[in-house]
């Protein structure tokens, strides 16, 4: 990088489901600057759009403070996206408003700014290769276990996408034919038994069949107050169905590990996500599972860690996707599309 470049700040928003959090960072790095606001303030469909050009408006303006040049501005999204136009295609589960709908273009000229928009876990990935664990690497992965589970490979030193986005969807490896049926509309993923909606959901079905004491208990005796760290309590105070509910997760999510090593061979698996914070009662079964079904010398030579980057990890992913994409080569005001998209309007 030139002096010039070392100066230029990135902004950097990553949309989720109910929140918009959006920073500005240094290409080392460094958030100088973040903000949180709800993904749609309006009511479902009504404000999602106009809060995120909110958002990215009060960043500009921030870093028109500093008096340091800002190179663009890039986005993760819960989606596949199509990396010309900066659409989101049709898998978009957290927000559907946005499904087809061209947000890169959109951005790009609302704001004046070179965009980069694509999906959130492709963007952790690129926060963990670029400022974090897997600096260095050539071959690595990362798998993001929260609302649902996502993954991103970095392979021969490159991120990939694959033919139309879909690469990387390690969820989504089946580990049981005639398992936990799945959004996707596939039967037994990775998914179906460790994101945190269905660890919750898997606990509700057993609690109708056996009886769990502690796990009741720690709920007031309502299933609907039961989510994934309430399991995770009861089964370390050794309620049966949450033991028995974080086992399978852990088998389910070790198989997902080995199958990506064992096709992959990655130097580095980075595990993140709100899931991963219940810490070793799920870490080291998962790990175990993953020796059974590993390549014994492919496992040997493949470091398992749970991320270290902060809270802030998927804006500084979406500053490190911007990063990515503008040292391809690329003019960085060219970075996004090539071609025109038909406009769907969004309320």
């Amino acid at each position: 990088m030139t002096p010039r470049e070392e100066a230029d700040l990135i902004l950097a928003v990553d949309v989720g489901g109910t929140g918009l959090s959006g920073g500005i960072v240094d290409p080392n790095g460094t958030l100088l600057a973040s903000h949180t606001v709800a993904t749609d303030r309006l009511g479902r469909g009504e404000g999602i759009l106009k809060n995120l050009l909110e958002l990215v408006a009060l960043l500009q303006d921030e870093a028109a403070g500093t008096r340091r040049p800002v190179r663009g501005l890039g986005i993760g999204v819960p989606g596949v996206v199509d990396m010309r136009s900066g659409a989101i295609g049709a898998d978009i589960q957290n927000i559907p408003e946005f499904q087809d709908f061209p947000l890169g273009d959109v951005l790009r000229e609302r704001t004046g700014l070179p965009v980069v928009v694509d999906n959130d876990v492709n963007a952790l990935t690129l926060a963990e290769w670029t400022f974090g664990q897997g600096k260095g690497c050539r071959h690595m992965a990362m798998l993001a276990v929260g609302t649902s589970v996502g993954g991103g490979l970095v392979l021969n030193g490159a991120l990939v996408r694959g033919a139309s986005g879909y690469a990387g969807e390690i969820g989504h490896i089946t580990v049981d034919v005639n398992g936990r049926a799945c959004f996707c509309g596939s039967r037994g993923c990775v998914k179906a038994y460790v994101s945190g909606p269905d660890l919750a959901e898997q606990a509700r079905e057993l609690m109708k069949k056996a009886h769990a004491p502690i796990l009741s208990g720690l709920a007031g005796g309502n299933l609907a107050h039961i989510d994934a760290p309430l399991v995770f309590t009861a089964a370390a105070q050794g309620d049966p169905v949450a033991r028995m509910v974080v086992a399978r997760a852990a088998q389910a999510l070790g198989a997902g590990i080995a199958t990506l090593i064992n096709v992959c061979n990655p130097e580095l698996v980075v595990l993140g996500g709100g899931v991963m914070q219940a810490g070793e009662i799920l870490m080291e079964p998962a790990l175990q599972w993953t020796g059974v079904y590993a390549f014994r010398r492919a496992l040997a030579g493949t470091r398992i860690v749970r991320s270290g980057l902060s809270k802030e990890s998927g804006v500084l992913g979406a500053a490190a996707l911007f990063l990515y994409e503008a040292g391809r080569g690329d003019d960085p005001k060219a970075v996004g599309p090539r071609r025109k998209t038909p406009r769907r309007e969004i309320p």
